[in-house]
This record gives C-alpha cells, sequence and structure tokens, in this order.
C-alpha cells in the first residue's frame, strides 16, 4: 500500500466511523410517536377485548355463531374510533378478572361494576349502561324481600357483585359461570334465588315468554352501572376510552345500540 492510497484508507474509515456515530446518536422516534394509551397493549394496533360471549344480550352467538350482543358493538366502535383493531377473547365470568391481571387482554367489558376490591387493582373508564338488580326465583318462591334471602341457596358467579351482595345478604352461594346457568338452577330446584340485572332478566322473559319465574327489584346494590376495566397501569387507555364513549353517546350511536339490544334507552344516568 503506498502513501496516498494508506491515507485515503484512514480517511474512509475515519469517515464511515463518524458516519456510524451520527446514526447511533440520533434517537428513535418510534416510542414517541405511539400515543400513550397504545403502550401497553397486549397486542400492537389491537385494542383485545375481554367477555364471556353466553351473555345475551352483552355478548353471545347467533344462530350462525358469530359473537355479537351490545358489548361486542359497543367495543367494536371504541376500538374504531381509538384507531384500532378490535379482537375478542371468550371466557368464563370468574376468569376474566384474572385474565386481565395477566395481561390476556387490554379491556374488560361485560357488564362489570365497581367494587372496593376491584377499583385497588384496576382502572375503570366511564359508565355506559345504568339498569337496577333484581331477585329472580321460582313463583312460589316466599322471597319477598332482600330480608328473606337469609340462608336461602343463590345461585351466583362468586366474584361478581350480584354474588358478592347475595353472600352479604346471608345467602349460600351456589356457584355458576354464568346467568343462564344460574336459571337452569333454579329451575331445577337446585337453587333458591339468583341476582342480576333488571336488562338481562327483561332480555331472557321475552326470549323465554313460557317462564313461570318471577322477578323482584331490590335495592341490595340499588342501581348498577357497568363500566370497561382496564389495568391501573393503563390509564391513559381507560381515559381515551371514555372519551371515545362520550363521542359515541353524543352522536346517539350508544343509544341506538341500547335500543337494539334491550328495547329501551339504558345508556342514561336514572
Amino acid at each position: 500500500m503506498n502513501k496516498y492510497t494508506k491515507i485515503a484508507a484512514i480517511a474512509a474509515v475515519s469517515l464511515t466511523v463518524a458516519s456510524v456515530g451520527a446514526y447511533t446518536a440520533i434517537p428513535s422516534t418510534s416510542a414517541k410517536s405511539t400515543p400513550a394509551y397504545q403502550k401497553n397493549l397486549h397486542k400492537k394496533g389491537t385494542l383485545t377485548i375481554g367477555l364471556e360471549g353466553t351473555y345475551s344480550p352483552y355478548s353471545y352467538r347467533d344462530k350462525s355463531g358469530k359473537l355479537t350482543g351490545f358489548e361486542v358493538d359497543l367495543s367494536k366502535a371504541v376500538a374504531k374510533k381509538l384507531n384500532l383493531k378490535p379482537e375478542f377473547t371468550q371466557t368464563k365470568f370468574d376468569s376474566l378478572v384474572a385474565g386481565l391481571g395477566a395481561n390476556k387482554y387490554d379491556v374488560v367489558y361485560n357488564n362489570m361494576g365497581k367494587n372496593k376490591e376491584r377499583e385497588k387493582h384496576y382502572t375503570f373508564a366511564s359508565p355506559y349502561l345504568y339498569t337496577k338488580t333484581v331477585m329472580i326465583t321460582k313463583p312460589d318462591s316466599d322471597i319477598k324481600s332482600a330480608a328473606d334471602l337469609k340462608g336461602k341457596r343463590s345461585a351466583q358467579s362468586a366474584s361478581s357483585n350480584f354474588g358478592q351482595a347475595a353472600k352479604k345478604a346471608g345467602t349460600k352461594i351456589v356457584s355458576v359461570p354464568g346467568f343462564a346457568e344460574a336459571i337452569d338452577l333454579i329451575n331445577s330446584g337446585k337453587a333458591d334465588v339468583t341476582l342480576n340485572s333488571q336488562d338481562s332478566w327483561g332480555v331472557y322473559k321475552k326470549a323465554h315468554p313460557e317462564t313461570k319465574l318471577k322477578a323482584k327489584t331490590t335495592k341490595l346494590l340499588d342501581n348498577t352501572s357497568a363500566s370497561p376495566m382496564v389495568n391501573k397501569k393503563d390509564k391513559a387507555l381507560a381515559k381515551k376510552i371514555t372519551k371515545a364513549q362520550k363521542e359515541l353517546k353524543k352522536d346517539g350511536t350508544m343509544s341506538k345500540l341500547s335500543e337494539k339490544y334491550f328495547g329501551s334507552d339504558l345508556t342514561k344516568k336514572p
């Protein structure tokens, strides 16, 4: 290698090192360009939604097997507002909260009510549905009020607000995965009562006009509300979901969905 070739080679190496140094010195902007509410998503670009899928009219499979329902359509509309693709994960009610804690999905849309224990570990977006609580029994039941619940067998998802209320009222909890199974136990005489929402009962009665079961409102939970539930660390996501729901409420989408699935507008606070 002659003198001039050697000088040229050294210059080329120096230029290469300088170029690499200049390149690596530039900070990545990908993190900054990602909205705060998307940073902790279970799957990039996707809003993963946990629900039962067997809880009509909130979420269920129609005759063709397609997942549908009020919360399915609502969460799809919310995902669209957030520029995310909706993806659903079905699981039994008692596994929903655990699944959220294990980051299997980003949000739970499953008629979830707030309680002190949940609020310790999770964050809630704004409510999207308001309803009353009913006690569902056989027509000849001696349960007339909440005072009559003590010692009775109540078919409930143990971790639900309804299950907690039934336990507090002194009932013996007969654990079930969902509403349909609770109704079956009452019909078979293996349970005396189940607590659930007035809207769920109304939809069931409409679908089963032959039923002899009856329902009576109770103030054990007074007026209850349903809210999307996310992890504590995902407060930015909860705020964006709240904003999206407000927009959907303002443009009439939420009211239309409620009318479609419940026959009345349950999106307005009493």
